[in-house]
């Protein structure tokens, strides 16, 4: 199982929201903006958007989809001339999950939607992502993304039974994609095991090491998965991550056996040992080492923060 599988492989998200935004011209809208992953797709019309890290605005046209991974402040307009409402004053006009407001004139057609990610998932995924994704209609798109967005649309539009748990499914599996079409854009510099994961040696390695963590991989089996010499392997590992095959390894390790203490009842010493450990004491050791809690503490913390 691939890394973004395994970090999908359970509910990851919550506190979805979504809203459906018919914006008539002149309109703006200014945020903050907020701790959440936040996309938007641009169902009809146009729009323009700017963030403090883009040095020029982003144009938006129809089909196009933009996801904020960062909490920065945006602004979203048809037209720089456009007055800017705080989004707050904006959420006023909300009628169930629809907001309609502006000037009257010509009509752009939004469905926006936020959702909290669970912590580990959250962590390593946007690590390697940078803070604004956009995905212009067509580049790296599959039928199945576009199908997603047209049910999205579909469910927004006339909400049925079961809207609000369909759309967070949706939510989910328009991420998934989106991942898989900024991957899939050679225009996109990669970062972490994502670049590695994209690239034509290492991801027979990355892909290795996420489908069986307890294996006792070594840098030299690891260097025979991906068809390299054991220096060559370990110098291009080390120079696309930023880390050594095996801190990596270990990394990946840890991030598993806190996926299981979270999710599954099995006993410690069975997590260790299904994430590569011999021993309660190495396991111990190293997972203190890389979050700062033993496997107990973890676990004990975590289900307290739920339980709040």
């Amino acid at each position: 199982m691939d890394a973004l599988s395994k970090i999908f492989a359970a509910p990851r998200i919550r506190e979805a929201k979504f809203t459906r935004l018919e914006a008539s011209a002149p309109w703006g809208i200014v945020s903050p903006g907020e701790p959440v992953v936040k996309f938007v797709h641009v169902v009809s019309g146009s729009a323009v958007l700017t963030t403090p890290g883009q040095a020029l605005p982003t144009r938006l046209e129809s089909g196009d989809v933009f996801i904020l991974l960062a909490d920065a402040a945006y602004q979203i307009f048809d037209d720089e001339r456009s007055v800017l409402i705080d989004c707050v004053d904006v959420e006023r006009a909300r009628v169930g999950d629809g907001i309609k407001f502006g000037g009257g004139g010509a009509t752009t057609t939004f469905i926006s939607g936020s959702f909290e990610m669970e912590p580990l998932g959250r962590n390593y995924v946007l690590d390697v992502l940078p803070p604004f994704l956009h995905l212009t209609k067509g580049a790296g798109r599959t039928e199945s993304f576009a199908t997603i967005l047209n049910m999205l649309a579909l469910e927004t539009s006339v909400p049925g039974l079961g809207a609000d748990a369909a759309v967070t499914r949706l939510f989910e599996l328009l991420f998934i994609h989106a991942l898989r079409a900024y991957v899939g854009d050679d225009r996109h510099q990669k970062r972490g095991w994502l670049a590695a994961a994209s690239d034509d040696r290492l991801k027979f390695a990355i892909e290795a090491i996420h489908a069986d963590p307890a294996k006792d991989w070594t840098v030299d089996s690891l260097a025979r998965a991906a068809g390299m010499s054991r220096s060559a392997f370990a110098a291009r590992f080390k120079n696309i991550l930023g880390q050594t095959p095996l801190e990596y390894m270990t990394s990946w390790r840890v991030y598993c056996a806190s996926t299981l203490l979270l999710t599954s009842p099995a006993p410690i010493s069975e997590i260790a040992h299904k994430t590569g450990y011999a021993s309660d004491a190495a396991f111990n050791k190293v997972f203190k080492r890389v979050t700062g809690y033993t496997p107990g503490m973890f676990k004990r913390v975590n289900e307290t923060r739920e339980a709040r």
